[in-house]
């Protein structure tokens, strides 16, 4: 711990990090074909329709085999979770990273007195 200050720096990196993965994660995007196809089945239900730009949504939708779709769907839902585990993760080690340089800094302000 020579130097708290580089591990609140990392720290805060790591926690912006984690935070733009956070905020600009979600659901993976549909194919723009496939996603015109959803939206033409669900022409007559419009809160459904907006619906069409998740990949999960939109391969369920207009799937034609099952295990094809299922398989789809799982993949696109692997993606999401492991999007979201990363940003945690880097949140999580930012969080730490930060507290860890902050105690460091503040016990060795209390050690030169």
């Amino acid at each position: 711990m020579k130097n708290p200050v580089l591990l609140i720096v990392l720290g805060l990196v790591l926690l912006a990090a984690g935070a733009v993965l956070s905020l600009t994660g979600g659901p993976p995007k549909a194919d723009a074909a496939i996603a015109a196809q959803c939206r033409e089945r669900m022409r007559d239900q419009p809160d459904m329709a907006a619906k069409c730009d998740e990949a999960a949504f939109a391969t369920a939708m207009t799937a034609t085999d099952a295990d094809s779709a299922a398989r789809a769907i799982s993949a696109a839902n692997n993606s999401e979770i492991g999007g979201n585990t990363l940003a945690m993760f880097l949140l999580g080690l930012g969080v730490v990273l930060t507290g860890a340089g902050v105690f460091a800094r503040w016990k060795r302000g209390n050690a030169a007195t």
